[in-house]
């Protein structure tokens, strides 16, 4: 009898855990533009209209391939150079060469107003203490999805993440065993 009250007051605490995951990640969201978030920096976006390359600037000014973008993506430009017939640079030091096949758009000023607007008055997030001992696919409330690297995420989640958390990713799971930044 005891077992039963303890389960359900387990699930009762995961649903409610995840029911404020989910209202704290909807307003911490940024300015939405399309498939993707609009960024400080970001001068404005390509959408690929059919499978094109995405290439690297080399240092005599040729362009060497990196891969092919594929139809139907969307990225930030934040830069833009007139050499090679026009170069759209999205980050990473890879450019996508103008032409029909590729999209550009600026944000629109209301846009960029709200960009400013939370970038001025970001919500503050409180960290949590502690992680709670489970399986690994606990959603702390309020902790990001993202992490640039383990001790960042390891101030969140001590214990790492599982394959299937929303803070996974397999860059931090250096010996693939589907557990990300694990001490």
């Amino acid at each position: 009898m005891f077992s039963k009250y303890i389960k359900l007051v387990m699930v009762a605490v995961i649903a409610l855990g995840i029911s404020i995951y989910k209202l704290d990640t909807a307003n911490a969201a940024g300015v939405m533009w399309g498939k993707t978030e609009l960024k400080l920096g970001q001068i404005g976006k390509v959408t690929i209209l059919a499978d094109t390359v995405l290439s690297k600037l080399e240092s005599d000014g040729s362009l060497s391939t990196v891969r092919t973008m594929k139809k139907g993506e969307e990225y930030r430009v934040y830069s833009y150079q007139s050499n090679q017939g026009g170069l759209y640079g999205v980050g990473g030091g890879n450019f996508v060469q103008k032409s029909a096949i590729v999209k550009y758009e600026t944000p629109s000023k209301s846009k960029l107003a709200l960009l400013n607007e939370i970038s001025e008055n970001p919500k503050q997030v409180q960290q949590p203490t502690q992680q709670v001992a489970g399986n690994g696919l606990e959603v702390i409330p309020g902790a990001p999805t993202s992490f640039r690297n383990c001790k960042e995420m390891n101030e969140y989640y001590t214990n790492g993440v599982k394959k299937g958390h929303p803070a996974y990713k397999s860059k931090h799971d250096r010996d693939n065993d589907d557990w990300a930044c694990e001490r």
